[in-house]
């Protein structure tokens, strides 16, 4: 992460990748299929674990409950010096931001399951991909959050009313339009 936040993403080779983690260019392309993996490959870990967290989400605890819990917990998956690189080579590289987690198939599905269910609508609604785009605008903005800003309760509960009232607003318009 670091080659792509000071050389960009575009600039950065997986030669200069491999001699940066002292490996050959065939180890990092055999464990990499592409630069984009690289790149992503810490956003795609988070990802991963969101996945989990929906998958466990208990009966009756909405989406924005389950997806702040997640955000109270990823920083302890995410060391500050990594978190730090991952936010300066996604301001430093816009076309990576949102280039892993939401991208994802299963995330978009699981998360698309989670919403209709809290909006009580069929997961082809169109309030429900609304609601999966703020979603998915709130973690890529949480990327980019660095510092005590990343796990403070300020934060964290700003981000839960805007995504609470986001919900509840596509909620009152599914029901007015039925």
């Amino acid at each position: 992460m670091r080659l792509f936040a000071e050389q960009g993403y575009d600039a950065t080779t997986v030669a200069q990748i491999a001699e940066e983690a002292e490996v050959s260019t065939r180890s990092v392309s055999a464990y990499f299929p592409t630069k984009l993996h690289i790149a992503t490959a810490s956003s795609s870990a988070a990802a991963d674990r969101l996945i989990l967290a929906l998958r466990s989400r208990d009966e009756g605890e909405s989406i924005v409950d389950r997806v702040v819990q997640w955000l109270r917990e990823e920083p302890a998956f995410v060391p500050e010096q990594e978190w730090r690189l991952r936010a300066a080579m996604l301001e430093r590289n816009p076309v990576l931001q949102g280039s892993g987690p939401e991208d994802s198939p299963p995330l978009l599905a699981i998360a698309a399951d989670a919403i209709a269910e809290d909006l009580d609508v069929p997961p082809d609604h169109p309030g429900v991909q609304i609601t999966l785009g703020i979603v998915a605008g709130i973690v890529v903005r949480v990327e980019l959050l660095v510092g005590a800003h990343r796990e403070d309760d300020e934060t964290l509960k700003l981000i839960h009313d805007a995504l609470s009232g986001a919900i509840d607003a596509v909620r009152r318009s599914s029901r007015s339009s039925d």
